[in-house]
């Protein structure tokens, strides 16, 4: 059992203050990053819907004009599930950097490991 003196209690409040301070900037990094994703990628989409367009308008026929859409429908597709791919492996590394500022480090076990018991012979 911990005693508590006055040192255990500055170094509890040291050590809180510090991994809330980290957590801090793990997540605020996050979500910095999530909005800059999420940003470029409805860039790119929007970009990609006005270059669709202008292909429709200068469609000859109505099977080019519908490819053209085609193709911009594929795009957001793809740019969807590379957004979603890349939000998930941000989370989890959010996720991972914070259960390692909040888990408490294992102290290493001071007493040796137990042998196994011999065997008898009969």
């Amino acid at each position: 059992m911990t005693q508590v003196t006055p040192e255990n209690i500055k170094d509890f409040f040291e050590q809180a203050a510090k991994a809330y301070g980290d957590a801090w900037k793990v997540q605020a990094d996050y979500y910095d990053g999530l909005v800059r994703r999420n940003a470029q990628a409805m860039t790119d989409l929007a970009d990609a819907r006005v270059a669709s367009f202008n292909e429709m308008r200068e469609s000859k026929t109505f099977n080019q004009a519908f490819e053209a859409n085609l193709a911009f429908e594929e795009k957001v597709r793809e740019g969807l599930v590379a957004l979603q791919e890349e939000n998930t492996k941000s989370w989890e590394k959010l996720v991972d950097e914070l259960k390692g500022i909040y888990t408490p480090a294992k102290k290493a076990a001071k007493a040796p490991a137990k042998k196994a018991p011999a065997k008898k012979a009969a």
